[in-house]
Order: C-alpha cells, then sequence, then structure tokens
C-alpha cells in the first residue's frame, strides 16, 4: 500500500539525515569528513524525492482535498515540498562547489549542513505527526486503490532498491555498514 511506502521511505530519509548528523558532528570536533559522501546523500534525497517520493505524496494530498475538502496543512505541503526542493538544490552546488577544490568556510558549511539537516528533519516530522495520521483516519480502502491506480511512476530506488545505481555505489556500502554496527 503507498501509505507503507511513504513510511519506508521516510525511515531511509531519516538514516540518511543520521549519516548527515554524524558528518555534521565530525566537523564540529573539528575532524575530516568524505564530502563526496555528503554529496551522494544530497544527490539522493534531491533526485529521489523530486522523482518519486514529493510527487506520490502530492498525489495523496490532491486526493485528500478533492474528497475531503481543505485543509491548512494540506495546502501548505506542495508549497513546502517546493521550498525544500530550491533548498536542496542550493546545497547541491554547495557540495559541487567543495568537491570542484573551491574555497568555503567551513563556518559556512557547518551552518548550511545544519540548516539542510533540519528542514528535512522538521518537514519529514511534520509529515509523521500531522499529516500522514490525517489521510490514514479519513481514506476509505476505495481512496486507497483509487490513488494506486492513479500512480504511474517507477519506485526503483537506487540506494535502497535491489539494484544499486552506479553513482550510488559509495552510498550503499555505507548504509549497509551503519546497519551491521546497529546489529
Amino acid at each position: 500500500m503507498m501509505i507503507e511506502r511513504i513510511r519506508r521511505e521516510h525511515g531511509y530519509m531519516v538514516r540518511l539525515l543520521g549519516l548527515l548528523r554524524q558528518k555534521l558532528n565530525q566537523l564540529q570536533a573539528e575532524q575530516s569528513i568524505n564530502y563526496s559522501l555528503v554529496a551522494e546523500i544530497v544527490t539522493y534525497l534531491s533526485q529521489h524525492s523530486e522523482r518519486v517520493h514529493h510527487p506520490k505524496e502530492d498525489l495523496l494530498y490532491h486526493y485528500y482535498q478533492a474528497h475531503y475538502g481543505q485543509h491548512r496543512i494540506m495546502t501548505n505541503l506542495e508549497r513546502e515540498h517546493h521550498q525544500l526542493a530550491t533548498q536542496t538544490a542550493q546545497f547541491a552546488e554547495l557540495m559541487e562547489m567543495i568537491l570542484h577544490d573551491a574555497v568555503v568556510p567551513q563556518g559556512l558549511f557547518i551552518d548550511q549542513l545544519t540548516q539542510f539537516i533540519e528542514a528535512q528533519r522538521q518537514h519529514l516530522e511534520m509529515e509523521e505527526r500531522l499529516v500522514l495520521p490525517l489521510i490514514v483516519e479519513q481514506f476509505t480502502n476505495e481512496d486507497w486503490l483509487q490513488v494506486e491506480k492513479e500512480w504511474h511512476v517507477s519506485e526503483d530506488d537506487p540506494v535502497f532498491g535491489a539494484t544499486i545505481a552506479d553513482g550510488y555505489k559509495q552510498l550503499a556500502e555505507r548504509v549497509r555498514d551503519s546497519e551491521l554496527e546497529c546489529v
């Protein structure tokens, strides 16, 4: 069911934000980090969110409003998705600069990384606490069947799926390593 896939994707994002938080802590402790891994995480969050995750959520929000009326929380979500996409693109540009050996003050990078993590975390938390429970409470089985019929996007995940995309091998390996650390 679509809601389980959205929640699973949220779990993936939380794990990736945890990796970014580790990198932030390392920087704050004046340790070096793997910037290319940070860039892979940001690229994944950007591309997967824009291509699969946010459009799927937007489908739910639009369906909800069309069938259950306008709700303030739902109205703001699509705008918030656009804001997150813009912020992610800007942070991705900063990552590209760093990977191309541009001099970026560490304090600036730490501030930008902190803001990026917090914006992503707050958005996920709001959806999990307020939006998804509202949808689950209202939707009938027929509603879920209808939104599934309207969804026509491949959900192959380049990091957490069966086939790891070439550009994400380092990230997928790091995710697997972190899973083993938790066992």
